[in-house]
């Protein structure tokens, strides 16, 4: 997240959030809900889910995870729709920002968990459009899709390839989640 702390910090004592901020987030983060997926049974956003593993965007947005043995029992054994492998991937030198983290380059992205993506709206400030990837570059989920490169660049040339009318049931199916 590039937020200095105690445990991941550039410059010593100049940190942006303390031990016990860190604490707070990661005990909030691992008990937060999963939000629920909507109008999965609608044509459109049916024929989406299925172009989504057609087009390969699930080799890294994995829709399912299931959790191992945890100190938070509520936490152990649960089949979550995550979409994400949780992994880094090489999304090429388009995306790069030149900002490394331990042994991952800036072209390295972990796959952004899709869950609660329809939401995005909701929760972006009165006035303000949600902004998508890392650095909030792209307007539109669409766009990206369209920035996805290296690993992802067979997903992008295939979504980019679909009518347009098989890309908006991709988007209707994403708008869901």
């Amino acid at each position: 997240m590039q937020i200095s702390n105690p445990l991941f910090f550039a410059k010593p004592n100049k940190f942006e959030a303390s031990q016990e901020q860190l604490f707070s987030l990661a005990v909030y983060l691992r008990l937060a809900g999963v939000p629920k997926a909507r109008n999965q049974a609608q044509e459109g956003v049916a024929a989406g889910k299925a172009l989504f593993r057609q087009v390969g965007c699930d080799q890294c947005h994995s829709m399912t995870l299931t959790t191992g043995t945890h100190s938070d029992p509520e936490l152990s054994n649960q089949t979550i729709h995550t979409f994400t492998d949780l992994l880094l991937h090489d999304m090429s030198d388009a995306l790069a920002d030149g900002w490394t983290e331990f042994s991952a380059t800036g072209s390295e992205w972990r796959t952004t968990p899709l869950w609660g993506l329809g939401f995005a709206n909701q929760v972006t400030a009165a006035g303000q459009r949600p902004l998508y990837l890392h650095d909030g570059r792209a307007r539109t989920i669409e766009e990206a899709i369209l920035w996805h490169g290296g690993e992802a660049q067979q997903s992008q040339q295939a979504f980019r390839s679909l009518p347009a009318v098989q890309r908006q049931h991709l988007l209707d199916f994403l708008n869901s989640l």
